[in-house]
């Protein structure tokens, strides 16, 4: 189990930038939808949503389980999933849903203070920031990875 619940502690700094709490499957963190309006001379012209969902306590093998098992939802164009890792390997996955005319379903795995990617480069300033308060405050814990043997 990788455990940075942790990361909840800092709960102002994910309630700012409008994110819920949110749990699944054995899978734990926030989220938060993001409603994008073009516009143009004649009004509006198309909305779409993104969904941003940061994990923070999850099994190992939840991230192939995520991109096996979800599907599109309806006026969402993206999916963006970040696990946060305790290992500074930036990993990055793309799954398209009905060749991208039904979405995207993008999985990432970052460690906070680690090196991000320009798609998310949004959201990982906010895991950062989550994890330089948890580390000011004094808090202990932080990472509690255990492996688990398959029988």
């Amino acid at each position: 189990m990788v455990d940075f619940s942790v990361l909840s502690k800092p709960w102002d700094i994910w309630e700012c930038w409008r994110f819920e709490p949110w749990a699944d499957q054995g899978m734990e963190g926030v989220f938060r939808r993001v409603t994008f309006i073009k516009a143009g001379l004649m009004g509006e012209v198309a909305r779409y949503c993104a969904d941003d969902y940061i994990v923070w306590r999850y099994d190992p093998s939840s991230l192939e389980m995520v991109r096996k098992t979800w599907s599109p939802v309806k006026d969402v164009m993206i999916q963006r999933v970040i696990f946060v890792s305790p290992e500074d390997r930036f990993e990055k996955k793309v799954k398209a849903f009905a060749l991208g005319f039904r979405g995207y379903l993008e999985t990432y795995s970052y460690a906070p203070m680690g090196q991000g990617y320009k798609k998310i480069k949004d959201l990982t300033p906010l895991i950062d920031k989550a994890w330089e308060s948890v580390k000011d405050s004094g808090e202990k814990g932080g990472v509690d990875l255990v492996v688990a043997s398959v029988v």
